[in-house]
């Protein structure tokens, strides 16, 4: 399958909230490719104004704090479709020990945007939540079915409830409401334009970074047995889309795949791409999350025709972020 929006999308009008940022950009971007009249609003806390800048000329761009109310009816007014990928997104180390936080700041978020689109007449709406919202223990691949029972895991519990309070929060508004919430479930998401920052970086950035910076040896959390999947941003970008079109409302949907790989073995990959050989020192003193985790995607491939968000390689996919991070992070 191709990532070329449908025309279904010509001349929607459709906000975007968090478009500045990794995902939300490369949304933003496939929209207007198909003639979408396209909002984007961000606060530019963690995404950036480079990342849409070719497409200014052909977007309104709104800089706004969507944690306050009347910020988040403006920019929903007079729309049709709203994506909401506003958030505060962190690394676990922050994540564990901010989360009370996580979760204050992502509830009023998800309320804010939700409510406020309900409230002007949104047609459709997609939640963004995470994967996060799943308990330590879920099986793998992981159904949808799983983001309801036990807690979310312990090192993201704060960010992870807050989650799964707007899942349920876009239920409710979607049975008591005409607007149709859509819910979407992404795994984790890398690629360029993501953030390098110490403490609000995830793995792939985390490692990328230590490794161009040359530190020796190059500090790993955890034990690098822990198991993910990886998935483009471009990938997950395209999935939400077609979610956005195809998916029934309220009944949430994972986007990603179930290709894991270590820990271990993404180290070697990332050294591999950047043609860099430093050891790796396996911190096990340092928390390493979920022991694996994978998308079941029957759901995902049932709505979309077959859709499996993993056209673009991890190999690929460092290759081109490496690539990003030498041209814009590196002076």
């Amino acid at each position: 399958m191709t990532m070329n929006a449908s025309t279904f999308w010509n001349k929607k009008k459709v906000t975007v909230a968090g478009g500045a940022g990794m995902i939300g950009s490369y949304l933003t971007e496939f929209l207007v490719r198909a003639g979408a009249y396209v909002t984007v609003a961000d606060n530019l806390q963690r995404g950036s104004d480079a990342n849409i800048k070719p497409l200014m000329k052909k977007i309104d761009f709104i800089k706004k704090d969507l944690r306050e109310f009347k910020n988040a009816l403006s920019v929903c007014r007079k729309q049709e479709f709203v994506f909401n990928l506003a958030a505060q997104v962190t690394g676990i180390e922050y994540n564990r020990t901010h989360q009370a936080e996580m979760f204050h700041n992502n509830m009023l978020l998800q309320q804010n945007v939700l409510m406020a689109a309900s409230e002007v007449g949104v047609h459709r709406f997609v939640q963004v939540s995470t994967a996060c919202v799943y308990p330590h223990d879920a099986v793998v691949p992981t159904p949808e079915s799983e983001g309801k029972r036990g807690e979310p895991e312990p090192t993201n519990r704060g960010y992870g409830w807050a989650k799964r309070m707007g899942e349920l929060l876009a239920e409710h508004v979607t049975r008591e409401t005409g607007m149709e919430c859509v819910i979407v479930r992404p795994f984790n998401a890398y690629g360029a334009r993501d953030n390098f920052g110490e403490m609000t970086s995830h793995v792939i950035p985390a490692l990328m970074k230590k490794i161009l910076e040359g530190n020796e040896p190059v500090e790993v959390w955890g034990s690098g047995n822990q198991k993910r999947v990886f998935v483009h941003a471009k990938d997950v970008a395209f999935g939400m889309l077609l979610l956005a079109e195809k998916a029934p409302p309220a009944d949430p949907v994972n986007v990603g795949h179930d290709e894991m790989v270590s820990i271990k073995v993404l180290y070697t990959v990332i050294t591999k791409v950047l043609g860099k050989s430093p050891q790796p020192f396996f911190n096990t003193q340092m928390p390493e999350g979920y022991p694996a985790r994978a998308a079941d995607i029957t759901k995902l491939k049932k709505i979309t025709g077959g859709f499996v968000p993993n056209t673009i390689s991890l190999e690929d996919g460092i290759r081109e972020m490496a690539d990003w991070y030498k041209k814009h992070c590196i002076k």
